[in-house]
């Protein structure tokens, strides 16, 4: 059965797509939670123009995020903080990246952004990822020194 997508459902679709599903699941769950409609002839032409202008505004997001990719590519953060040996008192955290890239470099970007595997707790060179979109991701110097 093809239904439109009204919204964006988990692994099936985004808004306005149009996809093919077993009768049962569209009957049973697609239709009633209000999450699609059954494709008639005016919904499908409906969802073609706006899937495109979709794709449109993906496009100028992607190449936004490459553009601040490449800015954040060369950019190293520096902290300064206070350790024993080659350990931290504490941590530099998500939220300190986020500060620090608009402190230093004037560069804002959401905490959620910012992917560590875990929190720096050592002094010295790290490298951390920042995921702008799907399909673009820029990797940050970060140089932790003691105090």
């Amino acid at each position: 059965m093809k239904v439109i997508l009204k919204e964006r459902v988990p692994n099936l679709g985004q808004k306005w797509d149009m996809v093919t599903v077993k009768a049962g699941y569209a009957r049973n769950y697609l239709l009633p939670q209000n999450l699609a409609d059954v494709a008639t002839p005016g919904l499908i032409k409906k969802a073609e123009g706006l899937a495109a202008e979709r794709m449109k505004k993906m496009e100028e997001l992607i190449a936004n995020a490459k553009e601040t990719a490449t800015k954040l590519e060369g950019l190293e953060l520096v902290f300064k903080m206070k350790a024993k040996g080659k350990k931290l008192y504490g941590s530099i955290a998500e939220k300190d990246i986020v500060e620090g890239l608009a402190e230093q470099h004037k560069a804002e970007v959401s905490k959620d952004m910012v992917k560590m595997k875990e929190h720096l707790k050592t002094v010295g060179e790290h490298k951390v990822t920042i995921h702008l979109t799907e399909e673009v991701d820029a990797e940050l110097n970060v140089k932790v020194e003691a105090e």
